[in-house]
């Protein structure tokens, strides 16, 4: 086994609600910049099914961007190889289903079948990076037992948000 940073559950938790906060942010000036784009091009030019794609592609740019960036904080917590490897891993899962929505919109265009069976198609894949998921983030709790969940991190940001608003 890896040397293990001594960073504690709790210090974790303080700063990955911390990087989202600032992660989020910017995420969300992303967004307003791709959704102001997209609504230029819309309302203003002819939209092709490849414009339509492209629009569609570019809105899943700010989860692409939170996962690097929650990625880079996990991977210091940590310096066992197999730890890294399995938060690599998660980042992964998201960059693959990105690029598997990318996939699907030029399968779509190519043969203009039905949208029921198109979504059927995107259920029957995106649900295996599901529980790839909860598998990756059940490894790496059993490599590091200080790793925080994704259920700790939602009650951590639910908690800041009441003392917010306190």
């Amino acid at each position: 086994m890896g040397v293990l940073n001594m960073v504690n559950k709790h210090e974790r938790l303080k700063q990955m609600v911390e990087n989202d906060r600032k992660v989020n942010r910017t995420a969300l000036l992303l967004t307003f910049a791709i959704l102001g784009i997209a609504f230029y091009f819309i309302f203003t030019q002819e939209i092709s099914l490849l414009t339509f794609a492209v629009i569609i592609m570019a809105t899943q740019l700010p989860s692409l961007y939170r996962a690097w960036h929650r990625m880079k904080l996990l991977i210091t917590f940590n310096d066992d190889a197999r730890y890294q490897k399995f938060v690599r891993l998660e980042f992964g899962i998201v960059l693959a289903n990105i690029i598997l929505l990318g996939i699907f919109i030029a399968i779509a265009w190519a043969i203009e079948g039905s949208l029921v069976i198109f979504a059927i198609m995107l259920l029957a894949l995106f649900i295996p990076f599901i529980f790839l998921s909860v598998w990756v983030n059940r490894k790496i709790e059993l490599i590091d037992p200080e790793h925080v969940t994704n259920h700790e991190l939602r009650t951590a940001h639910r908690d800041e948000a009441k003392r917010q608003l306190k």
